[in-house]
């Protein structure tokens, strides 16, 4: 009876409904006809999604034999068709007809790409090609799969572009045009393939902020949405994510002041030994480019629940030949994509001591710092936080921390400015916990906070309430 009244109730909403490409009219064996989109379909049920977004698994015995077939049929017709996908994309992404409630771990393993980051709740694998590696009939120099909740996400492939491809040490005009073409030709041949297969796209605005803003061609198949974005001598980017995601033109969702407080003050991990750091920000490797500044905003900006792609940042923040970004182009573009999110960012000229840190911190709020990266300074660096491994007389390391970084002086290095992430602090001791997006093996990092100011290049930024 339940599900009578179920399909009853489709019945008030058929005025609204709408085709789709995957739209099918079923009835019941009473002869009421309802038009609905099939996401999945079981030998005793099947799922079903309305116009307003609704989806309702409904039972198989109240239809009509005429519809019984019908769903067979359709059901038949796209196995084959989520295989042809994975043979047009060259890469194993579907199991069957919806990637939206595999685990993220699992979509890894049948891509075979490593993982870069877990939290509790989000993770992200990717993968840095070789040469030879092909998606779309095309070279990717960067794939990534993020993972929400224990569910795939959303996909960013990124094709020929700026910052990956190879110079001269001075690049040459031939060089500059042959990364264009480069970029026209990817362009061209994942349209012509998408296309064929799933037919003509839409055109649309993605995303926010100036330089973030992209335009894409969307192509849809049942609640997977193929977005190709492009900009002339840039960048060739396919994202891949739900329909309704897509709709939302990629925004997270809008948390209150109050929910994000919750939720960034619940990372703060208070250690034994006098330690407070920030957990759960997720890492982003940012490869063998000069990509640390976009990178640490995505590690951000994915820390504060806003989804963000490290390669759309560099593009917006003026990428040069071989990957260089300037951090004051990032932050203009940024500033409106940020304030689309009801959260906003600060910068501060201050001085890198654990007072200037706690505030920050204390909130769950980790702290974007502008500085110069040295080969001097990551070896102290290095060699510190090895030695604070071992630790277990905390009194006597404070004692030394003090009186070896009043012994040290390391000097600034304008050649190797970098941007990276400042996530904790210990008074006692007054070091500092940094994060870079390196990889794990850099996720924590100590140094004293007198050697980091040292180093400083004098600007922190805090996205915050």
């Amino acid at each position: 009876m339940r599900t009578t009244f179920a399909w009853i109730s489709l019945g008030v909403h058929l005025a609204t409904l709408t085709s789709s490409a995957y739209a099918i009219a079923l009835s019941n064996k009473q002869g009421t006809v309802i038009e609905v989109d099939i996401l999945q379909v079981e030998t005793n049920r099947i799922e079903i999604r309305m116009a307003n977004g609704q989806e309702i698994w409904f039972d198989r015995a109240l239809l009509a034999d005429e519809s019984q077939a019908l769903i067979d049929a359709q059901a038949d017709a796209e196995k084959d068709l989520f295989a042809e996908i994975n043979d047009l994309l060259d890469i194993e992404l579907l199991n069957d007809n919806h990637l939206w409630d595999d685990a993220p771990a699992a979509v890894a393993d049948r891509l075979e790409w490593p993982k870069e980051s877990k939290t509790e709740t989000q993770s992200s694998f990717r993968r840095y090609p070789k040469a030879n590696y092909r998606i779309l009939d095309c070279r990717p120099y960067s794939a990534a799969l993020y993972g929400d909740e224990g569910k795939a996400q959303r996909l960013s492939i990124v094709f020929a572009n700026k910052g990956d491809f190879k110079y001269s040490d001075v690049p040459t005009d031939r060089e500059i045009q042959e990364m264009e073409r480069a970029i026209e030709d990817d362009v061209e041949r994942i349209q012509t393939k998408l296309t064929k297969l799933l037919g003509e796209p839409n055109k649309q605005q993605f995303g926010a902020g100036r330089g973030i803003k992209q335009s894409i061609q969307r192509w849809d198949w049942k609640d997977h949405a193929f977005l190709l974005a492009s900009q002339d001598g840039e960048y060739a980017n396919l994202k891949i994510m739900s329909t309704a995601a897509a709709d939302n033109k990629g925004r997270g969702e809008k948390l209150s002041d109050a929910k994000l407080r919750a939720l960034t003050t619940e990372n703060l991990i208070q250690r034994p030994n006098g330690d407070i750091v920030v957990g759960n920000i997720p890492m982003v490797n940012q490869g063998p480019k000069g990509y640390c500044v976009p990178a640490t905003f995505e590690r951000y900006l994915s820390y504060m629940q806003i989804p963000a792609d490290m390669y759309v940042l560099a593009m917006a923040g003026q990428t040069q030949v071989g990957g260089g970004t300037s951090l004051s182009a990032i932050i203009g573009s940024i500033e409106s994509f940020i304030s689309s999110q009801n959260r906003s960012m600060k910068q501060q000229g201050a001085a890198i001591d654990v007072r200037t840190v706690q505030k920050h911190i204390d909130k769950g709020l980790p702290v974007i710092w502008t500085m110069f990266s040295s080969k001097e300074y990551n070896n102290y660096s290095n060699v510190h936080t090895l030695e604070r491994l071992d630790v277990t007389d905390w009194k006597s390391w404070e004692k030394a921390v003090k009186s070896k970084a009043r012994d040290t002086e390391l000097q600034k290095d304008i050649s190797t400015a970098h941007a990276c992430l400042i996530i904790g602090y210990n008074k006692d001791t007054n070091e500092i916990a940094v994060s870079d997006s390196w990889g794990p093996a850099y996720s924590e990092r100590w140094v004293p906070a007198e050697q980091a100011e040292q180093v400083s290049q004098g600007s922190i930024y805090v996205i915050g309430f």
